[in-house]
């Protein structure tokens, strides 16, 4: 299960709730198309659904049914954009009246209780996925300010389209086996990672988030958490950041994803970087990236796994060569 906040207006936020459904926008562009597909693909059935309303503050609590879809048609009073990257939702546990006030996210925010959701990110986005620790602190305080909650609110207009039309990868734009653009990578791994094609190589996960921004200004591509059953203990073991680059990586895309390890080390790990994984995904690497990895290796006894992708012959799949790690 996985939990995400949307971003809404108000006045679209009531259509929302009364037809059961969010739409993401289609963008102009092929690069951030690929962006907003990574992001809807990983709403999965049961998923649990918060709302941040402009200017007011976070509703919950929501579960998603079914996948995403492709759908054209207006529900929202909008004359230039259809949204039509759509997914259905409807109510769970209950009626939270008031919302979490964005002062209270701020405050979680700084004490590092709330992270992969920020107002002020690098890129701009409506919509945002968060572990469940993040979740169950949202339903904390929606639970704190509505010590008296009403039955669930059904949806009163459920809107289903006739016809359910599936979000597709598009890998049209290929150059020399490899994809022109990174979030085209992107919306491949949220794809095969949910359908858990992605354990072999990257061990057994618990969660998984795209584009999470860090505190530098930089979003990390792909962020996992490895959680093992323990006579019925959890136990979190490990974390995973994976850095994505379409082309060749170089020394630069290394230093990124180490800034990414060690950041999460210090803000997730209590300094422990055993406890992660780097992982850097490209087409091809420099020389000089290759030959630091493994003196890295040699000396510290610790790596970076770099692995190699290209575009299967069949122009639909994405198929992975672990080279180093």
């Amino acid at each position: 299960m996985g939990a995400h906040i949307l971003l809404v207006g108000k006045d679209n936020f009531e259509i929302c709730k009364e037809k059961g459904v969010y739409g993401c926008v289609n963008p102009t562009k092929d690069w951030n198309r690929g962006e907003i597909i990574a992001g809807v693909m990983s709403i999965q059935p049961s998923d649990l659904v918060f709302f941040y309303v402009k200017n007011i503050g976070i509703y919950g609590v929501w579960k998603a049914i079914g996948k995403a879809y492709y759908d054209e048609t207006k529900i929202w009073p909008v004359d230039d954009q259809l949204y039509p990257y759509r997914f259905s939702f409807e109510p769970t546990i209950g009626t939270f009246s008031k919302p979490i006030l964005l002062c209270d996210i701020l405050d979680l925010h700084d004490k590092g209780r709330i992270w992969t959701f920020d107002l002020n990110p690098v890129q701009q986005k409506n919509q945002y996925k968060i572990t469940m620790d993040e979740a169950r602190e949202l339903i904390r305080l929606l639970l704190r300010n509505n010590p008296i909650r009403k039955d669930p609110e059904p949806i009163r207009h459920l809107y289903l389209p006739q016809k359910l039309a599936s979000i597709d990868l598009d890998f049209s734009a290929v150059e020399d086996n490899h994809l022109r653009y990174e979030s085209w990578l992107n919306a491949w791994f949220v794809n095969a990672l949910e359908q858990g094609r992605l354990k072999g190589l990257l061990g057994d996960y618990r969660e998984f988030i795209n584009l999470v921004p860090t505190t530098f200004n930089k979003v990390m591509d792909l962020f996992l958490t490895h959680v093992t059953n323990v006579n019925g203990i959890e136990i979190l073991h490990k974390y995973t950041c994976i850095e994505l680059k379409a082309n060749k990586a170089d020394e630069m895309d290394l230093a990124q994803v180490l800034r990414y390890e060690d950041w999460i080390a210090r803000k997730l790990a209590a300094g422990d970087h055993e406890m992660v994984q780097s992982v850097l995904v490209a087409a091809n690497f420099s020389d000089g990236l290759i030959e630091y990895v493994k003196s890295r290796q040699r000396i510290e006894e610790k790596t970076v796994r770099l692995i190699a992708y290209m575009v299967a012959e069949t122009g639909d799949d994405i198929q992975l060569d672990e080279i180093c790690g």
